[in-house]
């Protein structure tokens, strides 16, 4: 909004980080009256440019992304990317839970393992040690889920065993996902329900396709797991709150957010781990790409541009882009980053602290990795996605209506 504010006012900046979906905004339906710099004539510039062998050092995901605009071209360059990952309560899921200490109340041999477990530096081999014996002794653990379908079989046994010992009328929701809207366009994706589409600029049937029967049945599905108090959203708890506080407070055994948000899921009271969003049975994984890039303005400044293209290259130089992005629990965009000396060193510490444990895992996930179309109204659709599960739980509409006014509500921003 500011950047809206200043540019009307004819403050126009040289360059800007935000996501693609905000971008296309300022690209409005027309290449003409584009607000943004088109940039393929600085990739392919013969002294400040990049070489073939270069671009090719970009990861293909994250430099495809500023290809995926209304328009023809490159119209951002990553600066560096994130995820979502899993993050769970590994002391919880090794037997150090609420169903257990009903269990074995007073067995001094449980409590002690349990105390062991129960710290944020706990070792493999205390979780193991507490696992083994509450196997041993009838009690209660739990595997980390895979897929979609294994994650909710396993949420469905937690409230099964806290009714066994008296708990259900406990607060706890065994799944948090702190995005809704990820959710839907990454779960959309896995299992080839139709989502959005740069379709033509103007026609909303052909660019928001959504509001479809296999989303309707997919939504029908999530709002079941929200009401059998399963699952827990960011949206459905509204005011502002997080799924990570109810994680971190023990309400949730697993919640679902980005990695460049890890420092909100750490706890001094139990082990954080992480382990891959589960994906839907029988379609291969795919998982979000966010993270912010970078868009230039067209402030028809020669000088400016060169300016801000030669600030972004330096920012896009593996090594420094492999420290910056490090630093705040992202993904460098240069494939040569991942070889670089501090990336080797920093993932090399992965069992000392969430922050390095975090690009430990997503090293592998980015082949995995999945982005939406981008067009002027695509950020509406996102804002849509969000919304859906409240308006069902919360606001008492049916499943068609939510997604019937999501349509609506994106359709106008294209009228």
């Amino acid at each position: 909004d500011t950047i809206k504010t200043k540019s009307a006012a004819g403050e126009v900046p040289a360059l800007a980080m935000g996501y693609p979906d905000s971008f296309s905004v300022y690209m409005t339906n027309n290449i003409s009256t584009s607000h943004l710099y088109r940039l393929d004539g600085f990739i392919n510039d013969e002294e400040f440019g990049y070489s073939q062998e270069e671009l090719d050092d970009f990861v293909p995901a994250f430099l495809s992304e500023g290809q995926s605009y209304q328009f023809e071209g490159t119209w951002s360059m990553p600066m560096y990317k994130s995820t979502e990952i899993a993050y769970y309560n590994a002391s919880y899921f090794a037997g150090a839970n609420a169903q257990n200490d009903n269990k074995f109340k007073g067995n001094s041999e449980f409590i002690n393992l349990e105390n062991a477990a129960n710290k944020s530096e706990a070792t493999e081999e205390q979780l193991d040690a507490l696992r083994t014996w509450v196997e041993a002794n009838g009690g209660y653990t739990y595997t980390v889920p895979e897929t979609w379908n294994q994650m909710f079989e396993m949420a469905r046994k937690m409230k099964s065993d806290m009714k066994n010992e008296g708990l259900e009328k406990t607060e706890f929701y065994p799944i948090g996902y702190d995005s809704d809207a990820n959710m839907f366009i990454s779960q959309f994706a896995q299992r080839g329900i139709p989502y959005t589409s740069v379709g033509e600029q103007g026609d909303a049937s052909s660019q928001f396709l959504f509001n479809n029967e296999q989303a309707k049945g997919f939504l029908t599905e999530v709002v079941g797991y929200v009401n059998e108090k399963l699952l827990i959203t960011k949206n459905v708890l509204g005011g502002g709150k997080y799924t990570n506080e109810y994680f971190t407070d023990l309400k949730c055994a697993m919640t679902i957010g980005s990695t460049g948000g890890s420092s909100y899921n750490v706890s001094s009271n139990f082990k954080v781990s992480l382990a891959p969003v589960p994906f839907a049975d029988g379609k291969s994984p795919k998982y979000i790409q966010q993270g912010p890039s970078i868009c230039f303005f067209n402030n028809e400044n020669a000088y400016v541009h060169k300016g801000a293209w030669l600030f972004y290259k330096m920012m896009a130089d593996p090594k420094y882009n492999a420290d910056l992005a490090l630093e705040n629990s992202y993904d460098p965009v240069r494939v040569s980053s991942y070889e670089t000396d501090s990336y080797k060193t920093w993932i090399g510490k992965h069992d000392i602290d969430l922050k390095y444990d975090i690009p430990y895992h997503t090293k592998d996930l980015k082949n995995y990795y999945m982005t939406s179309p981008v067009f002027n109204g695509s950020d509406t659709a996102r804002s849509e996605m969000e919304k859906l599960i409240g308006k069902v739980v919360n606001s008492g509409n049916t499943v068609d209506k939510a997604l019937s006014d999501a349509y609506d509500a994106c359709a106008a921003t294209v009228a």
